[in-house]
């Protein structure tokens, strides 16, 4: 069955709304609805089968569960601007996304259903609701950014070039200044709500999973130990093209004050306080503690966390809005740099872009280094079998869209059994994120000398475990990095009037950490299998064949 949309369906009031006898002829049928409908949003070909399988499978299980007949009513459409599949079926509450096999619980779903990578289950005054909310299909993120940097330096050159410097001063102060005030506003208003909400989720999705024995439990240590020291060595490499020098506070009785009050201070007087003035170390204090004590309610709480992620769904389409202005916002900043002379100090960023990009590969080519040693497999057999997972990561710079490539590398390639891969990517994707943190701790310390911000050891701690914290507790979705950057820049006394840089940063490395952070996630996740003697060590060897290659 093929069922054909119109081309510009996402222009208009689209949506198809319609009723099934449950029963494996009309599964067939809804499946078709969905592939030819993600097909429309042009989805790439992997994604589609994923969603079409999860969305099968969830289909036959409540058939399994209700019976033949039962009524299951399916609404396709766009939903505030968002392609959304809904299937609502009445009846007691049955969850299809939780199995016996593999009951990781509804947290654990939230770290896929976060980027838009699994339906959501809901149930609601006697009805199941299954949704799949995907994000509306945008231009390549960089190609917008240049073309703000062309419009904006254009319009400044042409600007400097035929205005007086009158008109051109009043611009400054009673548009372009007030409107970039607005915007560090908007930054600031959203940031701690956004990221306390996030952290909340992604404590009780990993708890949720270590639940499931010790391998997770190890798993989730490994991660952000090892995201921790890299980013650490990064920090301690940097130090030396800044001309800073902290060996001689080691030795400091006041240093070693500063430190102690540090984590003495994170314990808050108050819940609120610290999420209005979005202090981080508070905040993540309080996120954790709440995080943890729902995970020990467990259903005696199931109300307040579905609140909660869909408090923090809610979050990141925020995040998400505040994402798409960023392209004005760089035009406004690019106008402003040429009429005010700050042109050099935006310009000055290639320094931290190419010292965080030449540490980032090194650091991704010696952990592939380290799987060709240990295993015996030629680095060109393990880039061979990742490459097609890293292009789609790269050149997109999206992790919703390399995920169904990235499973199929990992289980189909590397030979790691999906008993791991089932909550080893989820975790992975949330708490491993080595090349992102090495990226932000480069970027956040040239930036603080740049404004001749004092970098302690007090500071580099800060920065390091927040630094760490945030990316290890946030989603890699659109809009969540610049609110990342707020936080850090808030905490470190930098001034916020840097983030307008930080946005542009923030995409330029997104190209770069995304498929970094996904190839030595592949290659942690062989180790654990190892451990766990979940590696098929005969596919791992062998030889991508012509078919598979292509």
């Amino acid at each position: 069955m093929k069922l054909h949309f119109p081309l510009n369906f996402l222009n208009k009031s689209f949506s198809i709304s319609e009723d099934f006898q449950l029963e494996e002829q009309s599964v067939d049928i809804i499946s078709a609805i969905i592939e030819d409908y993600l097909s429309s949003l042009k989805m790439d070909r992997s994604s589609i089968v994923r969603v079409r399988l999860s969305m099968e499978e969830a289909l036959l299980r409540w058939m399994d569960h209700f019976g033949k007949q039962t009524n299951v009513h399916m609404n396709v459409g766009t939903n505030f601007s968002r392609p959304t599949i809904t299937l609502m079926l009445t009846g007691d509450q049955y969850n299809p996304l939780v199995t016996s096999e593999n009951d990781l619980g509804e947290w654990a779903e939230s770290l896929f259903t976060g980027i838009s990578l699994s339906p959501t289950y809901n149930y609601r005054k006697g009805v199941n609701i299954l949704q799949l909310k995907m994000n509306r299909p945008e231009r390549n993120p960089a190609l917008k950014l240049l073309a703000s940097v062309i419009v904006g330096g254009v319009i400044g050159i042409l600007g400097k070039a035929f205005l007086p410097r009158s008109v051109i001063s009043s611009i400054l102060y009673t548009i372009l200044d007030p409107i970039q005030n607005l915007f560090l506003r908007i930054l600031n208003a959203t940031s701690g709500p956004i990221i306390f909400l996030s952290v909340i989720t992604a404590t009780c999705a990993i708890g949720s999973m270590t639940a499931i024995g010790k391998s997770g439990r190890r798993m989730a240590l490994r991660f952000i130990s090892i995201t921790f020291i890299v980013t650490l060595a990064a920090a301690a490499i940097v130090l030396k093209p800044l001309n800073i020098t902290l060996v001689h506070q080691l030795f400091d009785e006041n240093q070693f004050s500063s430190v102690l009050d540090l984590f003495l201070q994170a314990v808050p007087n108050d819940a609120l306080t610290p999420i209005i003035q979005g202090n981080s170390p508070q905040m993540i204090l309080i996120a954790l503690i709440i995080g943890n004590a729902l995970l020990q309610a467990g259903q005696k709480a199931s109300r307040l966390q579905v609140i909660i992620e869909q408090a923090d769904s809610l979050g990141l389409i925020i995040a998400g809005w505040v994402s798409r202005l960023s392209p004005f916002f760089v035009t406004v900043l690019f106008i402003l740099g040429v009429w005010n002379g700050s042109i050099s100090t935006m310009l000055s960023i290639w320094k931290p872009l190419l010292l965080a990009s030449a540490l980032i590969i090194l650091m991704g080519l010696l952990s592939v280094f380290r799987i060709s040693i240990r295993h015996h497999i030629p680095m060109r057999l393990l880039f061979e079998k990742m490459k097609d997972s890293f292009r789609i990561a790269f050149r997109t710079s999206s992790v919703d869209s390399s995920i169904a490539e990235n499973l199929i590398c990992c289980e189909k390639r590397l030979g790691i059994s999906k008993k791991l891969t089932s909550y080893g990517v989820p975790l992975g994707l949330i708490s491993y994120m080595p090349a992102t943190c090495v990226a932000v701790i480069v970027f956040v310390m040239y930036v603080a000398n740049l404004y001749q911000v004092q970098i302690s050891i007090v500071w580099l701690i800060i920065a390091l475990i927040l630094d760490v914290a945030l990316e290890a507790a946030t989603p890699p979705v659109a809009g969540v990095g610049i609110l990342t950057y707020t936080a850090l820049f808030a905490q470190l006394n930098i001034p916020l009037r840097a983030l307008p840089i930080a946005m542009a940063v923030d995409i330029l490395f997104g190209f770069l950490v995304t498929p970094i952070n996904q190839a030595m996630l592949q290659m942690e996740l062989i180790t654990e299998a190892e451990t766990l003697d979940l590696l098929n060590r005969d596919l791992l060897h062998k030889e991508m064949t012509a078919s598979r290659k292509k």
